[in-house]
């Protein structure tokens, strides 16, 4: 299966953000993502069309950014109340795996601060601003993942 995932990411320049995001799909292969593919990539423009490497701070990127907050959230919600339905029937088995897609996992979330931390909260990119230098900005890349 095919997942669009965004990472927020801290570079100069939109060059540097897609190396970093790529680094970060590196990371993920062989913890269950067979293969990515980059929005300069063919078969990303194939499968999801022309994706913009954006800006938080854009009018584009904030209204994104928003959006994959709230869906991040609504997967939470989702995913942990799975776990309890599960957990009252006695399936820790499906509990457990439902515990893991609530807490940020590449198959469940859609955006990501780095690859374990699921964006949830606007106050991570606060965090983030607070920590990059005059010369450097927020960038929302977006990444397909196969699992």
């Amino acid at each position: 299966m095919h997942s669009l995932v965004y990472f927020i990411i801290i570079a100069k320049e939109e060059g540097d953000a897609l190396a970093k995001a790529e680094d970060y799909a590196m990371e993920w292969r062989g913890c269950g993502v067979d293969y990515y593919s980059m929005p300069t990539d063919p078969f990303f423009k194939q499968r999801w069309g022309v994706r913009k490497v954006l800006p938080v701070d854009s009018k584009e990127g904030k209204k994104l950014l928003e959006e994959l907050i709230k869906t991040n959230i609504n997967v939470m919600h989702d995913e942990s109340n799975k776990a309890k339905e599960a957990i009252d029937k006695g399936d820790l088995g499906d509990a457990l795996y439902h515990l893991r897609m609530a807490g940020g996992h590449p198959y469940s979330m859609f955006a990501f601060v780095d690859t374990t931390e699921p964006l949830i909260s606007e106050g991570q990119i606060e965090e983030m601003k607070a920590c990059i230098s005059d010369k450097e900005k927020l960038w929302l890349v977006p990444v397909d993942i196969h699992y």
